[in-house]
């Protein structure tokens, strides 16, 4: 038996498809302006420029156009963090908890350490310690209610630190995908 193979070992092939002819472009009708009327200038899209932030500016809550949510910037944002694997999980546990426009944790609804132990899968110890990372890093913070009929109470607020929203924003204009 040899082991060289030889042209009869290789399966014959058809030759080559010729390439297609190209096909001429289709003629565009472009309407002639008309006497007396300028045409006007388009509106060129500036550029996003993210704003310079200090260090304390940038982890203190983001201010939301009214056409943003919460709720989607939240996920985009810890997804493209660069917290570790265990906060960005307790941060999107909590955000299922959320109010989708305010971030508002009501009290009535907040879970209990127990409760966000059992749904990640950390230990109470583990999730503690990811929630006081969230708090420095600015994701959150506890605020008591000054109106309403609960006033006085505190609620767990989720928030997008001012630095994170400047730069999903920029993306945004850019075109850049988001994770």
């Amino acid at each position: 038996m040899n082991a060289t193979p030889n042209p009869a070992d290789l399966a014959r092939r058809p030759a080559p498809r010729p390439a297609p002819a190209p096909r001429p472009a289709p003629a565009q009708h472009t309407p002639e302006p008309k006497p007396g009327r300028q045409p006007e200038p388009r509106m060129q899209a500036q550029p996003y420029v993210p704003r310079a932030l200090s260090a304390a500016d940038a982890i203190a809550p983001g201010k939301l156009t009214r056409s943003e949510r919460l709720r989607p910037l939240y996920q985009q944002g810890i997804r493209s963090s660069r917290m570790l694997p265990e906060a960005r999980l307790t941060a999107l546990t909590l955000l299922g908890y959320a109010n989708f426009q305010t971030g508002l944790v009501h009290e009535r609804w907040r879970p209990t350490t127990d409760e966000l132990a059992s749904a990640t899968g950390l230990t109470a110890g583990q999730v503690l310690v990811q929630l006081e990372v969230l708090t420095q890093r600015g994701w959150m913070y506890i605020r008591t209610l000054k109106e309403g009929a609960r006033a006085g109470s505190s609620v767990l607020q989720l928030c997008l630190p001012a630095a994170v929203l400047e730069d999903l924003r920029a993306r945004k204009r850019k075109g850049e995908p988001v994770s």
